[in-house]
C-alpha cells in the first residue's frame, strides 16, 4: 500500500509538531512497520513505533493516516511517553 504526505501536511508536522523535524524518515518507517496500529474514533488510524534513540529521549511516534483507495494519507505525525495517549482501540500489535 502506497503512503503519501503532502507538502501542506508536512509543513503541518514541522510547525505544530517541531520535535519530529529531525526524524522525518521515521514517519515512513513508523507507517510501514507500525509496532502498533490503533483505531481512532472517527475513523481514521495511528500507526506507533518505540524509538529509544530520540534527542528528546524515548518515545512512541504516532502516525495518523486514513485509507484512501489503496493509499495510506497522512494527516500528522507527533511524539507520544505513553501508547494510552493516542486514544482509540488497538487493533493490531507486532508480535516479538
Amino acid at each position: 500500500m502506497q503512503v503519501r504526505l503532502s507538502k501542506t501536511v508536512l509543513n503541518h508536522i514541522v510547525k505544530r509538531h517541531p520535535e519530529v523535524k529531525p526524524y522525518l524518515d521515521k514517519i515512513y518507517e513508523t507507517v510501514q512497520n507500525p509496532g502498533i496500529i490503533i483505531r481512532g474514533a472517527r475513523g481514521e488510524f495511528k500507526a506507533l513505533k518505540f524509538y529509544s534513540e530520540l534527542h528528546i529521549g524515548p518515545k512512541y511516534l504516532v502516525v495518523v493516516y486514513h485509507k484512501i483507495n489503496e493509499e495510506k494519507v497522512i494527516k500528522t505525525a507527533y511524539f507520544t511517553s505513553s501508547v494510552n495517549k493516542a486514544k482509540g482501540e488497538i487493533i493490531w500489535r507486532k508480535r516479538h
